[in-house]
């Protein structure tokens, strides 16, 4: 991982060289993004395009493609899979904006800011609708009852979210829930579903099923990471959100545990307070590096890339798995 790792410090960001590679799909992708939202009433389209054709890196719906390609699967049901994959995350991204009171979202004035709150929950369930008419066209029941525990499982993921904030005493194995909840699980069919369109046997499935599960884990342990430990002109955005907002993640997780009985104390009379500035997110910060915990959460992170590592280890020696492989060693480094 390590040699790896120092390579791709010099190169092209993987999840670029991933669509290129893709080159094709992707556009046939975007191409049918573009389609489905196309709707009779004006708004419909105009606040869906807002969000899905902006500075989105696509990366479900990429593995989605890739894993079809790997796996050399022929038809063409990987489509509207990749479409609706997308689609249910933006709507996750729409509803919790409106939760969040986000005003910024993708490098751009968020939906809720623009349209209102009513609008931006109403444009996250239309494509919630549309994605489930996608996959009822496909006529795959299997993939369909997937997906609908999918967005049953996010769904309860935002609710456990939007229920802790502030809450301190939250530990270290409620929010691996929440996280695969949130996370996790759409990153994990993302990847377990080509293998049920390719008709691949059992063990198969599995392993990528797991494989999205410990990628999709580390993807946002390494968003909780970079919003405490992250380099704000490199990333182009501030870091502390999810502290300033008072949502408990790894990184505050691990300092609370690891904290002296003061520290603690201390600690939730921060996060009691109805907002937090950017002396108490200093103050953290100090707490944090006597507690170590800028290390034990990347080595946390770094826990489940290994496991994701292991998952794919079959496909060694197919051109697709490395396209995989830079995904995974971009977690370590990435700065944005």
């Amino acid at each position: 991982m390590n040699e790896t790792h120092k390579k791709s410090k010099t190169s092209t960001n993987p999840m670029d060289s991933l669509a290129n590679h893709l080159g094709t799909s992707v556009k046939r992708l975007n191409n049918e993004i573009k389609k489905n939202i196309q709707d009779n009433e004006v708004i419909v389209t105009e606040i869906a395009s807002h969000l899905l054709t902006g500075k989105s890196k696509k990366i479900r719906p990429l593995l989605t493609l890739l894993i079809a390609k790997m796996l050399k699967y022929n038809g063409t049901a990987h489509y509207n899979l990749a479409v609706c994959i997308e689609f249910i995350h933006n709507a996750t991204l729409l509803h919790d904006d409106v939760i969040d009171d986000a005003i910024v979202r993708r490098g751009k004035e968020a939906a809720n800011i623009i349209w209102g709150n009513k609008l931006s929950i109403l444009i996250g369930d239309y494509l919630l609708s549309k994605s489930f008419k996608l996959m009822v066209k496909d006529k795959s029941i299997k993939v369909l009852e997937i997906l609908s525990e999918t967005s049953l499982i996010l769904a309860r993921g935002q609710i456990q979210d939007a229920n802790n904030i502030s809450n301190a005493s939250l530990s270290e194995k409620e929010y691996l829930k929440l996280i695969f909840a949130k996370t996790a699980e759409l990153f994990s069919v993302s990847c377990y579903l080509p293998a049920i369109l390719a008709k691949k046997n059992n063990k198969i499935q599995i392993q990528l099923k797991n494989f999205g599960k410990n990628f999709g884990m580390a993807f946002q342990l390494s968003d909780d990471y970079l919003d405490y430990f992250g380099d704000s002109k490199k990333m182009g955005k501030n870091i502390g959100k999810d502290f300033y907002e008072g949502k408990i993640t790894y990184p505050l997780i691990h300092c609370f545990k690891s904290s002296s009985k003061i520290n603690q104390n201390y600690l939730n009379k921060i996060l009691s307070k109805k907002s937090r500035n950017k002396n108490d997110f200093v103050k953290v910060l100090k707490i944090m590096k006597v507690s170590n915990t800028k290390s034990e959460s990347l080595k946390f992170m770094t826990k489940y890339l290994k496991k994701a590592q292991k998952n794919i280890k079959r496909f060694e020696g197919d051109s697709d798995k490395v396209y995989l492989d830079n995904l995974i060693n971009y977690l370590l480094i990435r700065d944005h």
